[in-house]
């Protein structure tokens, strides 16, 4: 239940980076919660083949909640990298544009001229 509020939580978060950039949200949003869950159900699968290694037969509750909790804490983590990461790119890409839009406007009006 818990994974289900933070995977909402975290697609209303790359929503707004995706509005306010002028991208598609509802993509980000869906890339942000695809990260949320990818990532806290590869620790599942780490904590399961870890205990197929270890031939452990019976299920312990308190390593579950460890695993879990550290899910959620490294999915938080990595949905916050990427969206600094693409917040980054993006803000980049619109000083590279706004940079070349300066120098044809006098190339524009040269060619107009001869």
């Amino acid at each position: 239940m818990i994974s289900i509020i933070i995977a909402i939580g975290v697609f209303r978060y790359y929503q707004k980076l995706a509005v306010r950039n002028g991208k598609v949200h509802w993509k980000y949003g869906f890339l942000g919660m695809g990260i949320c869950l990818g990532v806290q159900l590869l620790f599942w699968l780490i904590y399961k083949f870890i205990g197929m290694l270890l031939n452990s037969q019976e299920p312990d509750l308190f390593s579950a909640t460890v695993v879990t909790t550290l899910g959620w804490v490294a999915s938080i983590f990595t949905v916050w990298f990427v969206h600094r990461h693409l917040e980054k790119s993006w803000r980049k890409d619109v000083i590279l544009t706004n940079a070349s839009e300066i120098e044809e406007i006098g190339a524009e009006h040269t060619k107009d001229l001869h």
